[in-house]
Formats: C-alpha cells, sequence, structure tokens
C-alpha cells in the first residue's frame, strides 16, 4: 500500500511538472510577445515626439486680409524642414471651407513647401479662424493657426463719405518722377491707385465713413518704383 501511494503521488508530480512544463514556454511566448508590442508602440511613441519637437514650420501662423465680394487675397507658403535624411509621408489638412493647402499627400526627407490660399466666395465681413494640421508618417503632427480677416465691402449704398489727407516726405537721395497713392480696405490689399506727381500730399476722398482705410505710398522714375512705404491708416468720421 505504502509502495502504491509512492506511485501514485510520483506520478501526478511528475504529471503536473509535464503540464507547466508544456504551458510555461507558451505563457512566456505571449509574455514576450506582449511585451514586444508595448515596447514596439512605446518606440514609436518616443521617435515621434522628438520628430515632432524638430519638424519646423516656417512661419507658424498665417493671417489673409481680404475685402468681401473682392478679389481672394494672394496665396500664402509654409516652409517644412526637419534635420532628419529618411523619406517620409507627408500628409496635410484642414478644417475649414474656405481655406486650402497644398499638397495634401506627398513625401518629404528634409524639405517641403506648402501652398495655402483662401478663398471669400460666399463669406460676410468678419473675422474667421482655422487651423492646418501636417502629419509625418502614422502619428507625428504639427498645427498652424491661420486668420482670415475680411473686411467690408464697398457696396453701392450711397452712404456718407469723407475724406483722408496724407503727407510725406521727399525723397531726395534719387531723381523722383512723381508718387503713387495706394488705397485699400485691408492690411496691403489695395484696390484704388492715384498718380499724385511730384507733390508730397494728397487727399482722398469718397471714403464711406465708419470704415477702417489703409494707405500707402511709392516713389518712381524711369528705373521703375520704388517699395511701398510704411502702411498707415484712418478710420473715416
Amino acid at each position: 500500500m505504502r509502495h502504491f501511494l509512492r506511485a501514485s503521488i510520483q506520478r501526478t508530480v511528475q504529471s503536473w511538472c509535464i503540464s507547466h512544463v508544456l504551458i510555461a514556454p507558451r505563457f512566456w511566448q505571449i509574455v514576450l510577445y506582449s511585451t514586444f508590442i508595448c515596447m514596439g508602440f512605446a518606440s514609436g511613441v518616443l521617435a515621434c515626439h522628438d520628430a515632432a519637437s524638430t519638424v519646423r514650420l516656417t512661419p507658424t501662423s498665417l493671417t489673409f486680409n481680404a475685402v468681401q465680394g473682392a478679389t481672394n487675397p494672394p496665396n500664402q507658403t509654409i516652409a517644412v524642414s526637419r534635420p532628419t535624411t529618411w523619406s517620409a509621408t507627408f500628409t496635410t489638412s484642414d478644417n475649414a471651407s474656405w481655406l486650402t493647402v497644398s499638397p495634401a499627400t506627398t513625401t518629404i526627407t528634409t524639405s517641403k513647401t506648402l501652398t495655402v490660399a483662401v478663398n471669400t466666395t460666399a463669406l460676410v465681413a468678419g473675422t474667421y479662424r482655422a487651423t492646418i494640421t501636417t502629419k509625418v508618417g502614422t502619428w507625428c503632427t504639427n498645427t498652424e493657426p491661420v486668420t482670415l480677416v475680411l473686411s467690408p465691402g464697398s457696396g453701392g449704398g450711397g452712404g456718407a463719405t469723407s475724406s483722408a489727407t496724407l503727407r510725406w516726405n521727399a525723397v531726395t537721395s534719387a531723381t523722383v518722377s512723381g508718387y503713387k497713392v495706394y488705397v485699400g480696405e485691408a492690411p496691403r490689399q489695395y484696390t484704388q491707385t492715384i498718380n499724385v506727381g511730384t507733390v508730397t500730399s494728397s487727399t482722398v476722398s469718397s471714403l464711406i465713413v465708419g470704415r477702417t482705410y489703409y494707405f500707402a505710398v511709392t516713389a518712381y522714375n524711369s528705373a521703375g518704383e520704388s517699395a511701398p512705404s510704411t502702411e498707415v491708416t484712418k478710420t473715416i468720421q
């Protein structure tokens, strides 16, 4: 009887050991595989964090100025740069119907130039904001804010008008044939050009009361036209 119990216990112990020996490799395989997946995901996140911190968007924000009912403002560009030399998929997107960024999908190694355009058709006067999102690979994203300032159009309502008088210093470093005054209702978006000759002052009339106007002056001669002066602004009262 004692011999039978020892034999039975021995078989039970052997059976338990064999079972666990067979199960153990599978258990560790699952654990190692799970660890590999987790470490792979973590390394991807760390690599993404590093890439996102070195990808540069220049400039870091964009502002468009336009007049309601007038032409769309000029396109602007974003320069994208990164220090790595390996190629990756590069995608762009935005969250506004009036905003377009291209290309939408391409590849990037060290640099890429994006073109950003706005369409003011059917928009009412006001300030609009949107965000451009760029993505390198699957995880690494950067965002850039975009602002559109849409000023009221001139319209045809025949509201009250007034004038604004501009004065500037004469150019003495070169021979000047004359000056031009530029007028608009948004910064650097001029809809009227007035050739005033060689005088150094001008009164701009028919400006609608309550609206804000932007002015700049250039000098010209036979060699060409200068860059615009510093812009000044005036709200007509």
